[in-house]
């Protein structure tokens, strides 16, 4: 295993600060030869997800690199006797990725939610970017094989930024990843795409500071998501710590 990741269970997850990201994104972008170029995110309800499917962790754990999106998998972490010196929320990693003044001019192509909320989105994004160019959006809501042959009609991309739910985002992922070995294929979730888009409120900055964005997120929709958060969230480490205890054993 890289010295940059360890086994949180039965999946992968990577140490990569944002800067770090940042940094692996820049050498990647100088030299396309590079291979396994997919870069996606772990939290708590993504690990619930991929506890029970096979299919999801093995998205997971081929991709280049897995981010610890959340405050939970931080403290998972340090059970599993590792300590990652901050959590990477792909949000803010790749809103740092935009603002950057130390990335080379790219290209990208942006999928997710419904094609008008994608261009609201990418003109936000593009506006706050002085080197990154979207150049195509994609419905999030298509079908499997009309992704693949979209995939294979792309032009010369530098990113294929996907924003849709788990497992999607990982399932394109792959698919986006076979078909274009070249562009680097980044999961920046449906979340960010609706924040640039303007159909989501992103918690305010105190709120994202100590990792409360899931908190804040219970409370603007509890009907919606209190089984991912309250039940979601005690059986996520109810995991982990199954998971530790087998390590150990083993």
């Amino acid at each position: 295993m890289d010295p940059g990741e360890f086994q949180l269970g039965p999946i992968k997850c990577s140490t990569h600060t944002i800067p770090q990201l940042l940094d692996e994104l820049r050498v990647l972008l100088r030299d396309r030869a590079i291979q396994g170029r997919t870069i996606l995110c772990v939290n708590a309800h993504i690990f619930n997800l991929a506890w029970s499917d096979t299919a999801l962790r093995e998205a997971l754990n081929r991709a280049r690199i897995v981010t610890a999106d959340g405050v939970g998998i931080l403290l998972a972490s340090r059970i599993a006797g590792v300590r990652i010196a901050e959590r990477c929320n792909m949000t803010e990693a790749f809103r740092a990725f935009l603002q950057s003044d130390a990335m080379p001019p790219s290209r990208g192509v942006l999928l997710g939610l419904t094609e008008d909320e994608a261009r609201v989105a990418a003109r936000e994004m593009e506006q706050m970017s002085a080197h990154c160019r979207i150049v195509q959006v994609l419905s999030g809501y298509l079908d499997e094989t009309e992704y693949a042959r979209l995939f294979e009609s792309l032009g010369d991309v530098d990113f294929i930024f996907i924003g849709m739910g788990t497992p999607r985002t990982e399932r394109i992922s792959q698919i986006a990843s076979a078909v274009c070995p070249q562009p680097i294929v980044w999961g920046i979730g449906g979340g960010t795409i609706k924040i640039f888009a303007g159909t989501m409120k992103e918690a305010p900055l105190f709120w994202r500071r100590y990792g409360l964005q899931w908190l804040h997120r219970l409370c603007s929709d509890p009907l919606g998501l209190w089984t991912r958060y309250l039940i979601g969230i005690p059986l996520f480490f109810c995991r982990i710590l199954k998971a530790a205890c087998q390590a150990r054993r083993s």
